[in-house]
């Protein structure tokens, strides 16, 4: 674990740069190849960026509001606490708005800029893994990690093997940013890549949590965490937007 880098470089936040700005080019490159300007792109992409950090924090705040007293406590992001699933869905909600104001097919932006979001998702769980969040519950297998104890992982479970879950979601990200682009080869309508981007990594992200470590205050109905209903919820969309799209194909 290497919550800094060099001394002075935090770990998660130069993954987290890395993403926007892989994110961000890849975002450009593939909008060209659609007749979408470059500015265009780079407006809805910084919109992106502001959206998701806002809704990382946002979100978490809102299922882990008992943790802030007092109250302004919430604004003290350098303490950590985010939830990824928050900004997934303040940034797409912009994106929606945004493509409607500039009369923009929304499934034309979504589907530019769905696998960029995936490879982000790789790389910035990278960095959840170097920082020790995310982390998941013990384990015997061979490839469980031990957490140092300066760490909310070793903190919790000293000495102990864990599933490294920031690296299977890290691989999950990339493993669906691969299949997007493989895919979309094929004869794809619009709005394609972005429901099969909302299927695969649901379901990526449901499987995951089955091992990750929750406190009391993530868990919801059912015994499942409050992002394996969204997880469930973005399958579901996932699958009924492939669904329409084939059979308007038909």
């Amino acid at each position: 674990m290497h919550p800094e880098l060099f001394g002075f470089i935090k770990s998660y936040g130069l993954m987290l740069d890395l993403s926007f700005v892989l994110g961000i080019w890849l975002c450009v490159r593939r909008g060209r190849g659609r007749g979408l300007s470059t500015d265009t792109v780079l407006a809805f992409s910084f919109a992106v960026l502001v959206s998701s950090l806002v809704g990382v924090r946002l979100f978490y705040v809102v299922t882990h509001w008992r943790q802030f007293t007092p109250w302004y406590r919430a604004f003290y992001i350098w303490d950590g606490g985010l939830t990824l699933y928050g900004g997934i869905l303040l940034a797409t909600a912009t994106v929606w708005w945004m493509a409607r104001r500039r009369k923009i097919p929304f499934l034309a932006m979504a589907d530019v800029m769905a696998p960029a979001v995936a490879l982000g998702i790789g790389i910035t769980r990278i960095g959840c893994f170097l920082s020790g969040c995310c982390f998941g519950r013990p384990t015997s297998l061979p490839w469980g990690v031990s957490f140092p104890a300066t760490c909310a992982a070793g903190a919790l479970y000293p000495g102990q093997r864990i599933h490294p879950t920031q690296l299977y979601s890290s691989a999950g990200g990339f493993l669906v940013f691969g299949l997007l682009l493989v895919l979309e080869r094929r004869s794809s309508p619009t709005g394609a890549t972005f429901g099969r981007f909302l299927l695969f990594y649901g379901l990526v992200r449901f499987s995951i949590e089955f091992l990750r470590y929750h406190d009391v205050q993530a868990m919801s109905a059912l015994g499942l965490s409050d992002s394996q209903w969204i997880s469930l919820g973005l399958m579901a969309g996932g699958a009924l937007l492939l669904l329409l799209l084939r059979r308007r194909r038909v």
